[in-house]
């Protein structure tokens, strides 16, 4: 039944420690048994042989008091998981280090290399016990929530793990960033000038949505994952931008996402409208990052030429141009936060339509992450082959529309 040898030698060892019935049953636990039948068995065996007896008035020296002490630590636990929406978890320990080198000097000195460690003891009966209890699943890859407890200072963590949405936004004024806009004096600390909030009042796609995705599902923040960005003066249309709204640490898991869609669409009407809101996972977004540097991305770009310009020029520039592989450098108004370097990216069609004659628009199709606005000025020659550099006629840039983001994503990524 045991596997240190003997009653003798077990008689030695709590002769000579003071230890729990818990700690002394997994060292000797046979892992293809049912271990609290096997604990009710072996000390009622070592105490009818009056062998065994445990003085509750000292700690037990393996355990320090964690056993005896285990069910009411579990009821703290799950408590304090009534707040918190989920369907798996994992659950995971500290030991303070002195307990460790005790079970070593106890398992050197007798001779003892089976039975259950103190931590894998306590992850396995705590998570098999809320398992049953609430109905959860254990899971260590990708749980809804990590729940870890420090044994040494009886702290409790519960890390919910991140919900994550995906749709696409249609931008439908100008004058409307991406991103927030950090305060421009205290550059996102806080200050007095910015209400301590750490960015300005400027309109933003994170300003109208971000927030009610925080609040509706109770979490600590939630962060927006574009597929690409479009400049304050360009407006996204069609199929609009993707994305991935990710909420961190949420109390929520699941709330219906067609109301917050009709909330923010009816709340922001005539400048940001979303569509097509569904749960994903973390993969989704990483996807996303990878695949908006290459898919495919149509504008509507409106120049104004200098001088005349006919339909000659119009026909060698949409010649040139379609079908090219543009080198371009990281553009002059955006070097100060990308690295200075040659970006080599195609354009797949460029049509083009006179307006009046000066005026052309251009539509483009062309791979992701190329300037569009540099296509057309140069940009002091940084861009080439470009629209002026084939005109030879300077340009301004009237107006420029995102007018298709990855057409196939969906497709691409599974979610049709």
């Amino acid at each position: 039944m045991y596997h240190i040898g003997s009653l003798e030698k077990i008689s030695r060892l709590i002769n000579d420690y003071n230890i729990c019935p818990f700690c002394l049953a997994r060292l000797l636990y046979e892992r293809n048994k049912g271990f609290l039948k096997f604990l009710k068995k072996l000390h009622a065996e070592l105490v009818s042989k009056k062998l065994y007896s445990f003085n509750r008035n000292e700690p037990c020296y393996l355990c320090n008091g964690i056993m005896p002490a285990l069910p009411k630590t579990i009821h703290e636990i799950e408590s304090k998981l009534e707040s918190y929406n989920f369907k798996s978890f994992s659950f995971g320990t500290k030991i303070p280090e002195i307990l460790y080198a005790r079970e070593d000097f106890i398992r050197s000195k007798y001779s003892m290399s089976s039975g259950l460690s103190l931590k894998s003891y306590l992850n396995y009966m705590v998570s098999n016990y809320l398992s049953r209890k609430l109905g959860k699943v254990i899971d260590i890859n990708r749980p809804d929530l990590r729940i870890v407890y420090d044994f040494g200072n009886a702290l409790l963590e519960i890390t919910p793990s991140s919900v994550y949405i995906y749709g696409r936004y249609l931008k439908l004024k100008r004058g409307v960033r991406q991103t927030k806009q950090f305060c421009r004096l205290c550059y996102g600390l806080g200050c007095k000038a910015c209400n301590y909030r750490g960015y300005t009042d400027d309109p933003s796609i994170e300003g109208y949505i971000l927030d009610l995705f925080r609040d509706e599902f109770f979490g600590e923040a939630s962060v927006l994952h574009a597929a690409g960005r479009e400049d304050i003066d360009v407006v996204t249309l069609n199929t609009g931008r993707p994305f991935v709204i990710e909420v961190k640490r949420p109390l929520k898991r699941s709330v219906d996402l067609m109301k917050i869609q009709d909330v923010l669409n009816s709340r922001n009407k005539g400048v940001v409208e979303l569509k097509g809101l569904r749960y994903v996972d973390r993969e989704i977004m990483e996807k996303i990052n990878v695949f908006s540097k290459y898919d495919e991305k149509s504008y509507r770009l409106v120049v104004k030429f200098h001088n005349e310009i006919d339909q000659l020029m119009l026909e060698k520039i949409e010649k040139e141009l379609s079908n090219r592989v543009i080198a371009q450098r990281t553009p002059l108004r955006v070097i100060y936060r990308r690295a200075d370097k040659i970006r080599y990216k195609t354009v797949y069609s460029l049509s083009s339509k006179l307006l009046d004659k000066q005026t052309v628009e251009f539509i483009i199709r062309c791979q992701g992450g190329l300037y569009i606005k540099e296509l057309a000025h140069g940009d002091q020659g940084r861009t080439n082959p470009s629209i002026f550099s084939i005109s030879k006629i300077p340009l301004e840039v009237i107006s420029l529309d995102v007018i298709s983001v990855a057409p196939e994503l969906e497709k691409r990524l599974g979610l049709d």
